[in-house]
């Protein structure tokens, strides 16, 4: 009977030990939970990556592509940009005046590009004959379908009509200079007036003369 006692209690033991094991397992594990539905715990240093407009994968807060100094990345436009070309001026050409047999009452202005770089002859020249206050007004018609580009050593024409071959003119009255002066992209006046020696020293003109716009072809002013 001693030994079957013995036992008893020895089991009693065992089962009490393993009721304590469970027990504290069960606690533990309990607190995870707890501590998993509060939000506690440490927190983690790895950051999300977020999915852009375009659907690229950026890490970061940021994820704008911008460098380590907040600055834009080079090259966002991917062109460079180009110089716009100057007018032709007095002091990049050289303008002269001749006179032409055909047609009657005309003369021809030369202007050669006498500079380093491309320049632009816009619209017509302005004229003045003498003293007149008004320019010669230009020939609408003989405009060309694209703004005249010299390069260096190129040369545009303009005619000049000085007055009227059927006789049909108004006033008219002789000069003994001309003054000639480049237009612009928007019709100014750009660089200075420049005094063109009349090919017999004076000349005739009326009220009914005009100016072509400059030409790179002879043929087309004449």
């Amino acid at each position: 009977m001693r030994t079957r006692t013995r036992i008893t209690r020895a089991g009693t033991r065992a089962t009490v030990a393993a009721l304590g094991a469970t027990l504290a397992l069960a606690t533990l594990t309990g607190c995870q939970d707890d501590e998993l539905d509060s939000g506690s715990g440490p927190e983690s240093p790895v950051e999300t990556p977020t999915e852009s407009s375009d659907g690229s994968t950026e890490e970061g807060p940021a994820g704008d592509g911008a460098g380590e100094d907040g600055s834009a990345g080079e090259g966002e436009s991917g062109e460079e940009p180009v110089e716009d070309i100057e007018p032709c001026t007095d002091a990049t050409t050289e303008v002269t005046v001749t006179s032409v047999e055909r047609p009657l009452n005309h003369l021809l202005l030369t202007a050669t590009n006498t500079g380093d770089a491309t320049c632009f002859a816009y619209s017509a020249p302005f004229l003045r004959f003498g003293e007149a206050q008004a320019p010669v007004p230009p020939y609408e018609d003989s405009a060309p379908q694209s703004v005249v580009a010299l390069d260096p050593g190129d040369v545009a024409y303009a005619a000049i009509s000085t007055s009227s071959a059927a006789g049909e003119a108004g006033e008219g009255w002789t000069v003994d200079s001309l003054g000639v002066r480049f237009a612009g992209a928007e019709g100014e006046g750009v660089g200075g007036m420049v005094d063109v020696p009349l090919p017999d020293g004076e000349l005739y003109v009326d009220n009914t003369a005009l100016v072509t716009y400059w030409n790179t072809a002879l043929d087309e002013v004449l």
